[in-house]
């Protein structure tokens, strides 16, 4: 699907009514307010349609967010008008300043292997402030991977649009290989959607390490997020 069909698709698309954003915003400005109370910018990396800054703004001077292609990119300019999104592949991100956080709560870094996922948390702490934070919500942990497992839903938008979804992860080799079909519907027709992702999986010594390298202390809780794990770095 082109990137401006998947555009007006990405929210359906990505529909999951098992999070609840607006919790997991509540969490995070907590831990912030706990942990570095004068805080006031932010960058959401990975921000998807803007599901979490979109709770976030009214907390902050200044919240931006980063897309990694122009379909999220132009998903979240439309929810978000007037906020601001890059656009950028996360092993190339320089933005020219620092922020006192940096959140990343989607899959984007489980798309990278050990290596890259090292390198990119360093691209990533350097967009921090000193003593600033950086929180990721991790993909999956190992110690807690179903051996198989497959989904569906239906969801529909309010101007008509629908998506029938389903997926299938399979653990692999230390990693999670997902397969995503989508049936999307409006006024101009039924598409089809199909992708492939290997997603990896890190322990908590992994996660934990690669923070470190990128000089960050880190903390772990594994309830942080509104229920979800929560992997939390301070820049030295």
């Amino acid at each position: 699907m082109p990137a401006e069909a998947q555009s007006t698709f990405y929210d359906l698309l990505h529909a999951d009514d098992s999070r609840d954003p607006a919790a997991e915003a509540d969490a995070l400005l907590r831990i912030i307010r706990a942990r570095r109370p004068h805080a006031t910018s932010l960058l959401d990396v990975a921000c998807g349609a803007g599901d979490h800054l979109r709770h976030l703004l009214p907390y902050l001077a200044v919240a931006e967010g980063v897309a990694v292609d122009a379909a999220m990119a132009g998903a979240a300019r439309g929810a978000l008008p007037g906020t601001t999104i890059h656009e950028a592949a996360l092993p190339e991100l320089d933005l020219g300043r620092r922020y006192d956080v940096v959140t990343c709560l989607h899959d984007a870094l489980a798309q990278f292997p050990l290596s890259g996922y090292h390198a990119v948390l360093r691209v990533l702490a350097r967009h921090l402030a000193p003593g600033g934070l950086i929180m990721i919500a991790p993909f999956w942990m190992p110690d807690a991977a179903i051996r198989r497992t497959a989904s569906e839903a239906l969801t529909r938008g309010d101007d008509g649009r629908a998506v029938t979804r389903i997926e299938r992860g399979v653990p692999r080799d230390g990693a999670h290989r997902v397969e995503h079909h989508a049936l999307v519907a409006d006024g101009d027709g039924v598409r089809h959607v199909a992708d492939t992702r290997l997603l990896r999986a890190f322990g908590r010594r992994e996660h934990l390490s690669a923070l470190a390298a990128a000089g960050c202390a880190a903390d772990f809780l594994p309830a942080g997020l509104a229920g979800r794990p929560l992997l939390i770095g301070v820049r030295r």
